[in-house]
């Protein structure tokens, strides 16, 4: 399985926020969906926000497409600061991909893809993202990617302040044999 990582369009607006309810629902409502749950993806992904997303300068969003169907997306912010890091950053918001294409390599070739665009930004931002604690998978992916817990930060839903672990991405070595080489 291949598929195409190409920039998102805006006619892929509610493909995006169809793909992202089902993502966010799998990793998150492990203990079933309640309302606060259900208000938050309603509210969080439609069609219009992810329009609005793609349309943002600040921020680029890359798919995976395979015949016609979205199997993931990755939602990068640029210049997004990371507490602790001096550098230019660049924010992975988001690294989703349909439940049934994990573990097929497409997360790693949106990593690499979002790696490869911010190595042709100037500066050469570093990537790093939050991600909840309890997403075991996740965590593991990122740290085979090159990624380690840098800090940690809390997601507020309902009143409930959810530990999540910033992670960021090692650094490009410019030495002239190894460049953009990652440890």
């Amino acid at each position: 399985m291949e598929g195409e990582i190409r920039a998102a369009r805006p006619e892929d607006a509610s493909s995006l926020a169809a793909l992202s309810i089902q993502v966010w629902l799998s990793a998150y409502a492990v203990d079933g969906v309640r309302q606060a749950l259900a208000d938050y993806v309603f509210d969080a992904f439609t069609p219009a926000k992810l329009a609005a997303l793609i349309a943002d300068p600040a921020r680029r969003l890359l798919v995976i497409e395979l015949d016609g169907h979205l199997l993931g997306y990755t939602q990068l912010k640029l210049d997004s600061p990371c507490d602790g890091f001096d550098g230019p950053a660049l924010e992975i918001e988001r690294l989703y991909l349909t439940e049934s294409h994990t573990g097929r390599g497409l997360g790693r070739r949106l990593t690499m893809a979002a790696r490869q665009w911010a190595s042709s930004l100037a500066g050469q931002p570093r990537l790093w993202l939050t991600v909840w604690h309890r997403n075991a998978r996740a965590i593991a992916f990122y740290r085979r990617m090159g990624m380690a817990v840098h800090g940690e930060w809390h997601f507020e839903l309902e009143g409930a302040r959810h530990l999540n672990y910033v992670m960021l991405d090692a650094p490009v070595v410019t030495a002239d044999d190894d460049v953009g080489r990652r440890y």
